[in-house]
């Protein structure tokens, strides 16, 4: 079982957060785009062009070791019309963060679940018929993201609310019916010669125990669904809360691929007076998770990781997931401090992609 072998693994690989083929990109070579803090533009761009044809075209987390680990402004949420799809053999610098709950918004996917969860214990041929049609709307809209410009590589959380949480049964049964749709989908892309990936994130574990189980849940699906190979390759990461307990935190890194520290389940007072929150708990995840892997990758998301992205950076983050919202100011950030710390530390800043 993979998470036997992780735990066996020794230090030979270190990992680095979502590398790519051409490239693999830090942030600030997307902020190229724009016309401001053009000679830190223009210098990633210009690194990026010169280690093109030296690069693989395998999608991995995995760094050479001796490399500074960069910092990364990946996109979050679905339907972001200014990415287009890149032509075979080029892969964006990183997943795009799309939460499993916003499926369910949808008009037609949010009247079904609404009438499943009204469903009563003593009508399950009605719940049935009725998850069976979610479970296709569900298909329809891992097809669509498959093949949109997000389904290159995408890192899809399982739906979780707070309605669902406190119906454990639902909550599992649901969850099995979006990896289900993720991965007959994915079977039918690969079938058709595409060459999208899914990795999945388990929301919200707070042991060891819990992730573990929800890995093995994903899993399990994965080998009914697709058989051992792909569930092997699967990439199956953690969604932490802030208020995860920072030992609790470096248990689960032990056995996670990666794992992403979720501002979005406290955005009650977003801004400023949020960042700085944040900011102070993802300092203390990340300490505890670095004593255990030291390499591990550990992104953050919602709208305080992007306000509290310099904070962020100077502890040494692997990245953030931005919304559509945030990510100009984000990238135009990162990129400024990323130029003003290789201009101060040149040799230590001089990390590449594999």
């Amino acid at each position: 079982m993979k998470v036997e072998r992780q735990q066996n693994e020794g230090p030979k690989y270190e990992e680095h957060p979502f590398q790519s083929d051409p490239g693999g990109r830090a942030a600030g070579a997307e902020m190229s785009q724009s016309a401001s803090v053009a000679s830190a533009a223009a210098e990633f761009l210009a690194e990026g062009d010169r280690r093109k044809s030296n690069v693989s075209t395998s999608r991995t987390y995995i760094r050479r070791p001796g490399e500074r680990q960069a910092f990364l402004v990946l996109r979050e949420g679905r339907g972001d019309g200014t990415v287009r799809r890149e032509p075979p053999g080029v892969y964006p610098a990183g997943p795009c963060l799309i939460r499993g709950e916003e499926w369910l918004h949808e008009p037609e996917l949010s009247a079904l679940y609404s009438r499943w969860m009204s469903c009563g214990d003593e009508e399950p041929v009605q719940a049935e018929r009725i998850l069976q049609r979610i479970y296709h709307r569900l298909r329809a809209a891992a097809a669509d993201l498959l093949e949109s410009a997000d389904g290159v590589w995408a890192a899809v959380t399982l739906p979780y609310t707070a309605e669902l949480a406190a119906r454990p049964d639902r909550l599992a049964t649901l969850q099995d019916a979006q990896l289900g749709a993720l991965f007959a989908a994915a079977l039918h892309s690969q079938r058709l010669g595409g060459d999208s990936r899914i990795d999945l994130l388990a929301p919200y574990p707070a042991s060891l125990e819990e992730f573990a189980a929800q890995r093995e849940f994903i899993e399990g699906v994965a080998e009914q669904t697709l058989g051992h190979a792909y569930a092997a390759a699967c990439r199956i990461g953690a969604l932490l809360a802030p208020d995860v307990g920072p030992a609790a935190a470096g248990e689960i890194a032990r056995i996670a691929d990666f794992l992403v520290l979720d501002g979005a389940a406290e955005e009650a007072a977003p801004g400023e007076n949020a960042a700085e929150g944040f900011a102070q708990a993802a300092a203390g995840v990340l300490a505890a998770v670095r004593r255990v892997r030291p390499a591990a990758a550990v992104l953050a998301a919602g709208a305080p990781a992007a306000y509290a992205l310099a904070d962020l950076y100077e502890i040494g983050l692997s990245g953030v997931f931005c919304g559509a919202a945030q990510r100009t100011d984000a990238l135009l950030r990162a990129a400024c401090l990323t130029w003003i710390a290789r201009q101060e530390h040149p040799d230590a800043a001089a990390g590449g992609w594999q």
